[in-house]
């Protein structure tokens, strides 16, 4: 019976941990910020079950039959379970609506917060920690053996462990938020009904047939000196505390070696957990053992192997930077890389947190053989988790900002040792009168004050790429209340990074046209800035480099500018940017706040005309919220009418899917949304409103005095962040997003597979589909928007650079050329190939006073080339007319002539959407099928934008039929 009991108990730990992986990340969605999300979790699962183990303990002794006490608490959990989801969404939908919590500051509604993610998920929490102190007496009468306790907190542990790992990988990713609650929900259920049964069946005392063995539980001598049993008590809050300070602090220091994502925050708190059950049930084997001395040396271990995690930290980032070169990317790769990681934890976590699982056993079975009952296993279980919450949230918001990572550990391990040293020196004499004891204790904890985490390698990022983990630069610091920030100076670049990822760069030549990082976040200024005509409010979510802030303030029409960050120390490292960030800091009409997005704007209680959110990349955790439809939705209240939003997003270490979830999250909310390439970056810039985006006023760029000085100072022309780069709008990819779900907070794709597309380095090719054209799918899909802008474009091809070399060796082939040319000359394959290259950079409406262009129609003409080339080309010169029917006749033609499946991409491109704007579905479906979905250089969205349109386009032709 009680194996059976061990397993069930199990899974009540299994369905805790689903819990405390749901709240977490319904909090931290409601909170701002994975980390204090992270922190409140832990604080009210922990006081819950603080709360629950003391009321537990009070009743049990009331109560004749505790596990049918037992089956009525997991029955009130599974009831809590099902209706968090909608009580969370009411209690926030009042957050977000009431007037009341408008009309408070920014701390007022931060308390209303806390106030109600308490509210909502405290009580079920308490009902969790009444179920141990129910189960443990039920179990000790009926069977009488101590060994019991330490088995329920080992089989509960393990249960959970497995449990956050299955809530990460497969209950969210599969079912999202609100189903896998009612997953756990029904475990409850069935626990309660089986304890329900099990109750009601066995006898409230205990049963001599199913007595475990006792013979083996020697006490020890009753006559050996023992602290003030109310010491204990402190003793079991003490362990709880720095337990959970040493978690708080591993997972800042994990998230630097793993990367912050959440999958990699499960895999740290399973660590942990699976830590304090192996120790749970070891200390069941030493029963026999002084107790008091047990205890001690799990206190003086636990505080050493946490002090070796700085003792030996520089292995774990090696072993990381050599697992980029082992593990290939791809998905299998992901799924190894990923056990390494859970294998890394484990090797951090482990040693430490076994010894912290023996300390709650051995204090509470010290603490009934004092009393001889069962009465004080509550008390403790709940001193334990009153210690925890007092850590979890100290560590997190107290300890890292004022001790920084080491200062907070060496803290929690000097706590540790104390208690274990001053035990053994106190009641066990021959501890005290043992130098080699004092020598062996300084031994372990001495170095701690003289050694360091590595600046260079804890900062270094190798979860995400191979590094030199020791580069020739300088660096600085800092831990936060929400992330480690470090400022990098290297001999060209000054760079910013949040848990070792960087956020922002610079480059130190400043003679020279801004690149990289400084590009995009010039665009986010710029871009929205030239859509703008009169002056304008502004406010952005997130400082950064502060790059983006001051160059958004270069605009004379911009007339006041907030900028809400969460982190302080982000502002305080971004200042090695200065001066040129210097606007962000110094103009007067920069506000700074540092506060959460989702309350500042509810309390500020004012609109914008524009709003810029620049987050950090979406497999971070907590970041992928900033892409959802509900963040959107509430976003979209604080913006004018007319008013715009813009966001970057990168494309690199991502995929066209998740690419798609957000895009039908901000389509799913603004009537327009428009999306523009970085220039010379792999990023996007989306400009959403409820109106038409379009750069109207990007001429002032180039009037505007203060506008062209700034241009001047960058090195960059005017038009450079102009309609060139318009990629398409929401509305022309309406049938790619038709069955797309969008990005939600409780269904949280991008969140869940991020990680994996970051590991893997996919990319989302979408902007190659519609960067790379001929004929551009903007003409077929909105024809009438697209000529708006391509003016701009056409402009940016022509004056861009055309490479001298190429040009003069095309002009040299034309002109030798006095025979029909044959096809399998070397020679000619060589013009065809860099022929394709050059027109590509040639729009239509430049071809015709071209020369190389004239020379090639000209040979055209005259039959020099051979028949395939002139066939093609044809094709072209009639749909430069726009004359798309005739085109699509040569196209079929052209068909029929030649395998289409050998021409490039570029042709079938032309080809392909000529058919479409000829109205030629079945003409596009031919080319699709023999030539475009087998074709290599087609990326799969862009095939499946190809499928949809085939079919749109059919749907459309049979309508109008009828």
């Amino acid at each position: 019976m009680n194996i059976l009991v061990y397993f069930l108990f199990a899974l009540s730990g299994f369905a805790g941990l689903i819990y405390e992986g749901s709240w977490a990340r319904y909090l931290k969605l409601f909170l701002g910020h994975s980390s204090y999300g992270q922190v409140l979790t832990l604080c009210i699962y922990m006081g819950g079950l603080a709360i629950g183990s003391f009321v537990a303990g009070k009743l049990v002794e009331k109560i004749k039959r505790p596990l049918l006490g037992y089956a009525a608490v997991e029955l009130a959990i599974g009831i809590g379970g099902v209706a968090y989801h909608p009580l969370y969404n009411w209690l926030t939908g009042i957050f977000y609506d009431s007037s009341f919590v408008a009309g408070l500051s920014s701390r007022g509604a931060e308390v209303v917060k806390v106030v109600l993610a308490t509210g909502s998920t405290l009580p079920i929490a308490i009902a969790v920690g009444m179920t141990f102190p129910f189960i443990a007496a039920g179990l000790m009468r009926k069977s009488g053996a101590e060994v019991s306790l330490p088995m329920l907190y080992f089989t509960n542990s393990l249960g959970s462990a497995i449990g956050i790992l299955f809530t990460s990988y497969t209950l969210i990713p599969v079912f999202g938020n609100h189903v896998t609650l009612c997953v756990a929900a029904s475990i409850n259920f069935l626990l309660a009904t089986i304890f329900g049964v099990i109750g009601l069946w066995t006898s409230p005392v205990r049963d001599e047939d199913d007595v475990e063995e006792t013979a083996e539980e020697t006490h020890v001598d009753p006559k050996l000196p023992m602290p003030p049993k109310s010491t204990w008590f402190w003793i079991a809050a003490i362990t709880g505390l720095t337990s959970f300070v040493y978690e708080i602090v591993w997972i800042r220091l994990l998230s630097l070696l793993m990367g912050s994502s959440s999958h990699s925050f499960d895999q740290m708190l399973s660590a942990f957990i699976l830590g304090l059950s192996i120790g749970s049930a070891v200390s069941g084997k030493l029963l026999k053992k002084d107790s008091l001395v047990v205890l001690s040396l799990a206190q003086i271990f636990m505080a050493f192997f946490a002090l070796c995690t700085l003792y030996f930290h520089q292995p774990f980032w090696m072993m990381m930077n050599e697992a980029n070169q082992i593990f290939n990317s791809t998905n299998d790769g992901y799924v190894c890389w990923s056990i390494f990681k859970y294998v890394l934890s484990l090797l951090w976590m482990v040693p430490t947190s076994f010894f912290a699982g023996m300390t709650l056993p051995l204090i509470t079975i010290i603490l009934t053989r004092a009393f001889k009952s069962e009465a004080p296993i509550g008390k403790v279980y709940g001193w334990n988790t009153l210690g925890s919450i007092i850590g979890s949230a100290g560590g997190g918001l107290l300890l890292l900002p004022f001790l920084q990572l080491k200062g907070a550990l060496v803290f929690a391990a000097v706590l540790d040792f104390a208690i274990g040293f001053i035990l053994l020196a106190i009641y066990r004499k021959r501890f005290r009168r043992s130098p080699m004891f004092y020598v062996i204790g300084g031994v372990m904890i001495l170095p701690s004050f003289f050694m360091g985490f590595d600046p260079s390698l804890v900062t270094s990022g190798a979860f995400r790429a191979y590094k030199d983990l020791h580069p020739d630069e300088k660096i600085i610091v800092r831990d936060g209340k929400t992330a480690t920030i470090s400022f990098h100076e290297s001999n060209v670049h000054y760079y910013i990074k949040t848990n070792g990822k960087a956020d922002a760069s610079m480059s130190k030549d400043r003679n020279h046209p801004i690149e990289g990082d400084e590009l995009t976040q010039a665009a986010t200024a710029f871009m929205p800035m030239a859509v703008m005509s009169k002056p304008y409010d502004a406010a952005m979510v997130g400082f950064g480099s502060g790059m983006g802030a001051h160059y958004l303030l270069s605009d004379p029409l911009l007339k006041d500018f907030d900028c809400v960050e969460i982190e302080e120390e982000m502002m305080n490292l971004a200042k090695g940017f200065y001066p040129w960030n210097s606007r962000g800091y110094d103009d007067p009409r920069t506000h700074i706040y540092i506060d959460d997005a989702n309350t500042f704007f509810l309390t500020n209680r004012r609109q914008y005309d524009l709003i810029v959110s620049v987050p950090s990349n979406p497999w971070v955790s907590g970041v992928a919220s900033l892409f959802s439809h509900e963040f959107y939705a509430k976003m979209r209240r604080y913006m004018k009418p007319g008013g715009l939003w813009v966001q970057w997003i990168q494309t690199y270490e991502f995929n066209d899917q998740l690419f798609l979830n957000i895009l039908k999250a901000l389509d799913v909310v603004f009537p327009y949304v428009s999306l523009y390439k970085a220039p010379e970056e792999p990023d996007i810039i989306i400009i959403a409103s409820d109106q038409p985006v379009i750069q109207k006023s990007i001429d002032r760029f180039k009037t505007d005095p203060v506008l062209v000085k700034e241009f001047e100072r960058i090195h960059r022309d005017p038009e450079f962040f102009g309609e060139r780069n318009f990629l398409f709008t929401s509305k022309m990819v309406s049938s790619l997003l038709d069955g797309v779900e969008p990005n939600s907070t409780f269904i949280p794709m991008v969140d869940n597979k991020a990680e994996e597309a970051r590991f893997i380095h996919s990319n989302a090719h979408i902007v190659q589909v519609f960067d790379s054209c001929e004929i551009c799918w903007p003409e077929y899909l909105d024809s009438a928007d697209y000529a708006l802008r391509r003016p701009d474009r056409v402009k940016a091809l022509m004056d861009g650079s055309h490479d001298p070399f190429i040009e003069r060796a095309l002009l040299g082939y034309l002109n030798s050329i006095d025979t029909t040319v044959q096809e399998v000359s070397p020679e000619w394959k060589k013009f065809r190939m860099q022929y394709i290259e050059w027109v590509r950079g040639v729009p239509f409406e430049a071809r015709d006073t071209n020369e190389i262009y004239a020379k090639v129609r000209e040979l055209v003409n005259l039959g020099r080339f051979p028949a395939s080339f002139t066939d093609e080309f044809n094709i072209t010169e009639v749909a430069r007319t726009k004359d798309y029917e005739t085109a699509a006749n040569l196209v079929a033609d052209f068909y029929e002539k030649y395998e289409v499946k050998d021409m490039d991409e570029f042709f079938l491109r032309n080809a392909i959407l000529i058919a479409f704007l000829a109205r030629e579905p079945e003409l596009a479906n031919v080319l699709y099928k023999e030539a475009i979905y087998k074709h290599e250089s087609f990326f799969p969205v862009e095939k499946l934008l190809i499928s949809k349109e085939i079919k749109k386009l059919r749907r459309a032709i049979a309508m109008e039929k009828k």
